[in-house]
């Protein structure tokens, strides 16, 4: 390996490692937040934030390190990032959707439902996106 590949194996360790530890402090932080309802559920859905962190913070760099062995510009590294945000998102909608048409609308519960199961793990990926942004150099301007 010459530098630059050993400078972005690096940057994935720490991104991934980074992140899980950005991830778990939000989670962390979320759940001193006091919850009204059922307390079970409250730490169900800190569980799945948690959870989330573990699996994108392992996830993210393998997925970011293949899109950069392939093409290594920022453009790429957006589109990764997208591609791993999309599952939280989905999550979150289709669980808020069913939520809200079974038991109707709690905006101050959803609303911690959103920042304890999907701000984790879309933080995760963000902290990770930044850290790589870092490493992989802007696409050349073209003149005409």
């Amino acid at each position: 390996m010459h530098w630059p590949d050993r400078k972005l194996v690096l940057a994935l360790f720490a991104a991934g490692a980074l992140s899980f530890l950005a991830g778990l402090a939000f989670v962390e932080l979320i759940g001193r937040v006091p919850c009204r309802g059922e307390t079970l559920v409250c730490r169900i859905n800190e569980a799945i934030g948690a959870y989330a962190v573990v699996i994108w913070a392992i996830l993210g760099p393998l997925i970011f390190g293949l899109v950069l062995a392939i093409a290594r510009n920022r453009a790429a590294l957006l589109g990764a990032a997208i591609v791993l945000l999309v599952p939280p998102i989905a999550f979150f909608l289709l669980t808020q959707i069913e939520y809200t048409l079974r038991i109707g609308l709690e905006p101050e519960r959803q609303l911690r439902t959103f920042l304890v199961t999907f701000m984790p793990p879309a933080l995760t990926v963000l902290v990770q996106y930044l850290i790589l942004c870092r490493v992989v150099k802007r696409a050349p301007e073209s003149s005409p």
